[in-house]
């Protein structure tokens, strides 16, 4: 929504300018009530032609006899000093705006030095309309900084301006829009700002790149220095629809996400790499790319700071450029973006008007735990199967074959397909397709003699069960969330060869995230980058959460698999919540997205679309259900009433979808919804999901309800059209 007038500065524009000297008439570097007073009633001004003094009530409609006078701007009062670098002063003035026989429609006020003892740091005043000969006392102010025996406001120029509209000239400047601390952060640097052409995908745009904070930053190993920075790149259309929108990152970030997504469509887009790079900042005595774990300022930006600070940037860079704020405000990301989204509504609650979360790493830091888990219960199973590395190294992807996978996501349908009274290869009742529903299914697939493709070894089976049932302690904590059974787990991507022993188009994208990629030559098999509980999962296991970082952290993921396999579990689990003088915030508490308390972000009128995979990858889709449950009961709710809750939050479960995407289900692209329902207050009783090419229906449409609602057949027409289907 709109920010507050006057919030905003504008930027210099090349157009209309009187320029004037303001007035040595007191106010000096601290000021007093004589001279406030005094320039409270706008003492004289000097040109470089001489002294005016311009009426206290200038030329107006209610005045008409009082003649016009030239544009000027004079203090009206001091607003606070304070002592700065070098013996010197900052003082921070508010000032009185003075227009001359020209109205303005968006009048930009800018003070230059005429003398080398005052610094202007920020000198830009946003005006707004002025009418001819009419004076405004803005709410933005101008901070100098100075020597204590300087009287500043003898020190500077003033000009007085139109906005210039938007075009390649007032781009360019934008290099020297962020001095403007009324509307930008500290520290910010623009390296790039140039206007593109439209090209037949894009619409002619300002793109601008550049840096804030940058710092040195704590070794992350012995010797090895590190330099951080927040990238970030913003891009602001010419012909801009009036809205901002920022996407999330993914993974543990390190670069910036697309900022094309929603240009073509009018809106203004930021992204950040969230405070480090996985490039320069990697070290390989820390996780590789996870070195920023060792640093807690850096920690900070990755958890919510980077976004905070982008998003403040961007809005300046909007508003100096586009002359108006934002009207709506728009987050979405999926994965660590999906944290992300559910983090500006907890942090940046009157920030963004509409954000999306898809399947996102909600309690971030118990998933790690959840990962040391799994990757110590796959690694056991590889011991008693006698799989091991090439180096001796339990080799967890190779304990299940696809076809193994595909026998229990037949499994889970066997027992639970129906459970919506339609047989259509899609659990539409998640919760209640449970281990006992499903484990006799399993256990029916159990191998009487030796292993083959159409049956599961006793140790397959109950290793799944456990998996599925969630992490447990040797003390018997549970860190962590269960599994809901799910057809995603492996499913078809075809309708030929479907859930047959022997075929070979089965979906992937849980083997992904929780064995990785079966390893068909023993002799040369190693533990790989894609199994994600051996190696992406190990700069979180190892660097990012625990406290303190685990160091030296092996990257090479035959050494880190070790490392994961020989961890004692309730040790870990403590260190996620630990603090030291090094690190004192945890990282359970610094990563937590799981607050309830959304009241601020509703009462703005906010809007939270959430998505979730019921098959999901790296989260729980259940950690989810339990988060959006809490949520309800903390808005007045119940098992059978989510009313409240659902006028600003809901919650659609996708059947057989994997990690944010793909797997036999209907995948969706919900950000429409989002802006409906902010803007034209339109709630989304269903999301329509479309089914890909890669699977047994390709084309078929369904219904995401908003939880606890599932899609029902009505009985009529076919199933693969959503319009047969109804939310009960």
């Amino acid at each position: 929504m709109k920010n507050p007038p006057g919030r905003y500065l504008g930027l210099v524009a090349a157009a209309c300018c009187t320029v004037v000297g303001l007035a040595a008439c007191g106010g000096g570097s601290g000021g007093n009530g004589a001279n406030v007073a005094a320039l409270a009633a706008l003492g004289g001004q000097t040109t470089g032609t001489g002294t005016q003094n311009p009426p206290a009530n200038p030329s107006s409609p209610s005045n008409p006899s009082t003649p016009a006078v030239a544009a000027g701007v004079t203090l009206l009062a001091k607003v606070s000093s304070t002592s700065a670098p070098g013996g010197m002063t900052d003082t921070v003035y508010r000032v009185r705006v003075v227009n001359g026989a020209t109205a303005l429609q968006s009048a930009i006020a800018t003070a230059t030095s005429t003398g080398a003892d005052v610094t202007v740091l920020d000198g830009i005043v946003r005006v707004g309309g002025l009418g001819a000969n009419a004076s405004a006392d803005p709410q933005d102010t101008i901070t100098l900084r100075h020597a204590a025996n300087v009287v500043p406001n003898t020190r500077l120029a003033w000009a007085v301006r139109e906005h210039a509209a938007p075009g390649a000239a007032s781009c360019a400047a934008l290099v020297d829009a962020a001095a403007n601390r009324d509307l930008f952060p500290p520290n910010v640097k623009v390296t790039t700002a140039e206007l593109v052409a439209a090209t037949a995908q894009l619409p002619e745009h300002c793109n601008l790149l550049g840096t804030m904070n940058e710092r040195q930053g704590a070794n992350s190993s012995p010797g090895k220095t590190q330099t951080y920075a927040i990238k970030w790149q913003v891009r602001i259309p010419t012909q801009w629809n009036g809205r901002f929108y920022m996407p999330g990152g993914g993974g543990l970030d390190g670069s910036i996400p697309s900022t094309t997504g929603q240009l073509a469509n009018g809106y203004a887009i930021a992204a950040n790499d969230s405070g480090h790079d996985n490039n320069t900042n990697s070290d390989d005595l820390a996780a590789s790319a996870g070195a920023f774990g060792t640093d807690f300022d850096a920690r900070v930006d990755f958890a919510y700071r980077a976004i905070q600070l982008t998003t403040q940037l961007a809005k300046g860079f909007i508003v100096t450029y586009q002359d108006k704020d934002p009207q709506y405000s728009y987050f979405e990301g999926c994965s660590m973006g999906g944290r992300e989204a559910l983090m500006v509504t907890q942090r940046l609650p009157e920030q963004f008007d509409g954000v999306v979360a898809g399947d996102p790493a909600l309690k971030f830091a118990s998933v790690s735990a959840k990962s040391v888990y799994i990757a110590q219960l796959f690694g056991n199973l590889a011991k008693k199967q006698g799989e091991f590395s090439a180096n001796g190294v339990p080799l967890a992807s190779n304990t299940y074959t696809n076809q193994d996978l595909q026998l229990v996501s037949k499994a889970v349908l066997d027992a639970c397909d129906a459970l919506d009274g339609l047989t259509d290869g899609m659990v539409n009742q998640p919760l209640l397709c449970t281990t006992p529903r499903v484990k006799p299914k399993l256990d029916a697939l159990r191998c009487t003699g030796a292993k083959t493709a159409s049956c599961l070894t006793g140790d397959q089976i109950d290793t799944m069960v456990a998996y599925y049932d969630g992490p447990v302690t040797p003390s018997g904590n549970r860190p962590y969330y269960g599994w809901m059974w799910d057809a995603g787990i492996a499913g078809c991507t075809s309708a030929a060869d479907c859930n047959v022993p022997g075929a070979t188009n089965i979906a992937t994208g849980w083997r992904t995230w929780n064995l990785g990629t079966y390893q068909t030559n023993r002799a040369t098999a190693v533990n790989t980058a894609s199994a994600y509980t051996a190696a992406r999962g190990g700069a979180a296991s190892t660097v990012v959460v625990p406290t303190p970082p685990v160091m030296p952290s092996p990257v090479a993921n035959e050494a880190l698999t070790n490392y994961v396999m020989n961890l004692d579990l309730d040790l870990y689990v403590s260190s996620l919540s630990r603090t030291t003088p090094e690190f004192p915030v945890s990282g359970y508490d610094l990563y937590e997205t799981s607050s309830t308390d959304l009241s601020k972000f509703k009462a703005k009128g906010g809007k939270l679309l959430i998505y979730q995979p019921q098959t999901g990858g790296p989260f729980s889709p259940l950690a989810m259900v339990d988060y959006y449950q809490k949520l309800n009961a903390a808005n007045g709710g119940s098992a059978f009433n989510y009313a409240q809750t659902q006028t600003f939050a809901r919650l659609f479960m996708a059947p057989g979808m994997q990690h944010c995407s793909g797997g036999p289900s209907t995948n969706v692209s919900p950000f429409q919804s989002v802006v409906d329902w902010v803007e034209a207050g339109k709630a989304p009783d269903r999301v329509v999901g479309t089914a890909a090419a890669s699977t047994p229906w390709p084309g078929r449409t369904r219904p995401l309800c908003p939880f606890p609602k599932t899609a029902v057949y009505t009985g009529q027409g076919s199933i693969e059209n959503a319009e047969n289907f109804a939310c009960q």
